[in-house]
């Protein structure tokens, strides 16, 4: 099947089951990873052949719900491919906002803690576009951890990159040694969890997207205890939820941090920059 001629059929094929636009950019990585190219380089293809056989495949794959990133095991994060597979948290755009927001603070060396690494794209993109930058990432799940080691490999950032198995801040000794801590933390509560998308409740892990009754256990973590491992001028950088910033807005107070909020690209409150005055 030549190129112009899968677009079409794709596009309406993946409008069944989604948005038309969001079908119409899923056919470009669809046949972006069969032409081993990027998404937006496809149009330069359009009498190229594809192979029919894996082209039907994915389709097929994709139209039981299982996400897209799983089918072809990798997702794009600040423009890289990272590898990704079931079990890990595939990540996501709105959190690109983080790293926007860490870029905007001008930190260009120094060491960096990520609470919850999933498969690395956090840390690894702050890696590549900082080069004076060390990470320590803490991270639970084994299949997280192997999945982080192979981008990071992958990208050669290894040797910048220190992984650290354990549940939150429980493995880290609170000394005042790093410029940020940064975390992509779960935030959904129980009963959000039971109205997510099929897709994301059959198919993607619960532990990394539910934090518990309230949604806002984790994010409280590090309000209470963060200070204790930031350095002077070190900032607390994480993303909350769309409902969530009144509440976060209510525990930063409460523990006398200054913050500031960023918002997505559907204008929600999104991220939060928090820091302390006497640091």
């Amino acid at each position: 099947m030549k190129v112009h001629y899968a677009i079409k059929y794709a596009t309406n094929f993946l409008s069944e089951i989604e948005d038309k636009d969001y079908a119409k950019w899923e056919t470009l990585i669809i046949l972006s990873y069969l032409l081993n190219t990027s998404p937006l380089q496809v149009y330069l293809y359009l009498d190229k052949e594809i192979p029919d056989n894996q082209f039907f495949k994915i389709l097929s794959e994709r139209k039981t719900g299982k996400p897209l990133p799983y089918i072809l095991k990798e997702a794009y994060f600040w423009g890289r491919k990272f590898y990704i597979e079931e079990g890990v948290l595939i990540p996501r755009q709105d959190t690109e906002t983080l790293i926007s927001v860490f870029f905007d603070l001008k930190i260009e060396e120094g060491k960096i803690l990520e609470l919850g690494t999933g498969s690395g794209a956090i840390s690894i993109t702050l890696l590549l576009e900082k080069p004076g930058l060390k990470v320590f990432g803490v991270e639970k799940s084994v299949k997280a951890i192997e999945v982080s080691l192979i981008n990071a490999r992958k990208y050669n950032v290894i040797e910048r990159f220190f992984l650290i198995k354990g549940d939150w801040l429980d493995p880290i000794y609170p000394e005042p040694v790093f410029k940020a801590i940064v975390s992509n933390p779960p935030y959904i509560s129980a009963k959000e969890w039971e109205k997510l998308e099929k897709d994301v409740r059959n198919f993607e892990p619960p532990d990394a997207l539910i934090a518990g009754e309230k949604g806002t256990e984790y994010q409280e973590i590090m309000i209470k205890e963060a200070d204790k491992f930031l350095c002077k001028k070190g900032f607390l950088i994480f993303e909350i939820g769309y409902n969530q910033s009144q509440k976060i807005r209510e525990l930063l107070e409460v523990y006398k941090w200054r913050y500031k909020f960023y918002k997505d690209l559907r204008n929600y409150e999104r991220v939060v920059v928090a820091w302390k005055e006497n640091t």
